[in-house]
């Protein structure tokens, strides 16, 4: 959304933004982002701002994205109207669902980067492979630190006995 734009067409702004709430009848809101510099620290900050808008159609869903426009007032509240739904939400209308079907396609393109050459049949037979040496590698060091200690714990009484006598 760091491309909300407002443009000014005679008299009457227009902005693009996310709709967040449609549960009142015949009105949505919608967040609209912009960037700008904070005083102080000159650190670019995303800022978002909520309008409530007429939705005359009830039209608009949950993750849309919307260009709306200025009006009178039509309510307490609500100075904007829906213009346009510019891009709809996946099918079940919540924005959280697309970025999980984005995940895997990008989970994979990360490991074909990082892993040239190996497919996933091969990941799966290599991986129980590895399991199992890694298994064999722990019980392995585990018997040498048992018997580093209880060697060590002999030669420090040794010791002693020498030391007392």
């Amino acid at each position: 959304m760091t491309g909300a734009i407002t443009k000014v067409q005679g008299k009457r702004k227009t902005k693009v933004g996310r709709v967040v709430s449609d549960r009142m009848d015949k009105t949505i809101v919608v967040s609209v982002e912009r960037l700008a510099r904070h005083r102080l620290y000159k650190r670019v900050i995303r800022l978002t701002t909520k309008f409530k808008a007429h939705d005359e159609l009830n039209d608009a869903r949950i993750g849309d994205t919307v260009l709306i426009e200025e009006s009178r007032p039509l309510s307490a509240t609500k100075r904007w109207r829906l213009v346009s739904v510019v891009q709809r939400a996946g099918d079940h209308g919540l924005p959280g669902e697309a970025v999980v079907g984005e995940e895997a396609a990008v989970t994979e393109a990360i490991h074909a980067a990082a892993h040239p050459g190996r497919t996933k049949s091969d990941e799966g037979e290599g991986a129980a492979e590895t399991a199992t040496a890694v298994a064999t590698d722990e019980t392995d060091a585990a018997d040498t630190r048992d018997d580093s200690e209880s060697k060590s714990e002999g030669d420090d009484a040794g010791a002693r006995e020498e030391a007392g006598s």
